[in-house]
């Protein structure tokens, strides 16, 4: 009987490590974005979308991604956008040999991102970065006003092709009034002054 309890014991544990394995093993990724600058003066704004908490050169890695990030087109343009990482390169086209994509579909706001690897599985998992930028979209603004920007996913898969689970993380771009020339020069004659007061007192 003692033997019995000490074996029905032993495989509650072994089973408890392997749900702990699994579980520590189904990995959610993060897409978020990098907004320059967060507070716009009536300029363009580059929003960079990012995907991290990947494996670095190792499972899991990145396979396809199919994203629609959301904007307020009362305060936002269509965007242009830019494949890639800035330092990395496409990390879904390690080899430069082409993917399925990249295509950027826009809409009334929202613009459709959509990239599938042709690398081999073995190659994503043994040489993708664990975080890197999907994409970099630059706005120009419309009107003053805040756009909040998020993101939703159509598909994400990992390099053998199975669904990839992630945490969404949104953020919002801020436009604000460019200050009128007249503004300009009285904080500038303001600051003028201000420097010419501080050398007579200095040299006194």
């Amino acid at each position: 009987m003692p033997q019995l309890r000490s074996s029905h014991a032993a495989l509650v544990l072994m089973a408890t490590a392997a749900l702990w394995l699994s579980a520590s093993s189904a990995q959610a990724a993060i897409v978020s974005f990098v907004v320059t600058p967060q507070t716009v003066p009536g300029a363009s704004v580059d929003v960079a979308l990012r995907i991290s908490d990947l494996g670095d050169a190792a499972a899991p890695s990145l396979g396809a991604f199919d994203l629609d990030v959301v904007y307020d087109p009362a305060v936002l343009a269509s965007p242009t956008v830019l494949f890639g990482d800035p330092a990395l390169g496409d990390q879904l086209d390690l080899f430069g040999l082409g993917a399925l994509g990249p295509t950027a579909t826009p809409s009334i706001g929202s613009i459709n991102l959509f990239e599938v690897s042709l690398d081999l599985g073995a190659d994503l998992d043994a040489l993708q970065a664990g975080a890197f930028t999907l994409a970099t979209l630059t706005f120009a603004p419309l009107a003053t006003g805040t756009s909040s920007l998020e993101i939703s996913i159509n598909a994400l898969a990992d390099a053998q092709g199975d669904p990839l689970g992630a945490t969404l993380v949104p953020a919002s771009v801020t436009v604000r009034p460019i200050p009128e020339p007249a503004t300009l020069m009285l904080v500038g004659a303001g600051l003028g002054c201000l420097l010419l007061y501080r050398r007579r007192r200095s040299s006194a």
